[in-house]
């Protein structure tokens, strides 16, 4: 049996190259979510499909609502579904929304 010298593949991690390859991923933090002039207090989650944030007021489950989505170098307009408004409270007594939505292809 020949033995081998190196494993198929690679077998390790390859050399980052600066100049390839995708930009870094954005951070939640990063977003700015807007549902008409109404700004969201926080971005908490984003993926493909869909968004979590906090909200000062709350927001039906099941509505759909135009949103604008905006970070550096990105900007979405779309269509959200909510498909979860939690209460949550401060401990200031304050009070927002926690708000888990799915997106929709952008409607005018």
């Amino acid at each position: 049996m020949v033995e081998r010298k190196t494993d198929p593949g690679g077998g390790g991690k390859r050399p980052s190259d600066p100049g390839r390859g995708r930009p870094p991923r954005l951070k939640a933090e990063q977003y700015e979510l807007k549902i008409r002039w109404e700004r969201a207090r926080q971005v908490t989650e984003v993926t493909s499909s869909g968004v979590q944030f906090d909200f000062e007021s709350p927001l039906k489950v099941g509505t759909r609502y135009p949103v604008s989505l905006s970070a550096p170098g990105v900007s979405i307009s779309s269509t959200i579904e909510v498909v979860r408004c939690q209460l949550a409270l401060e401990s200031g007594g304050g009070k927002y929304f926690r708000i888990a939505a799915r997106f929709f292809p952008y409607v005018e």
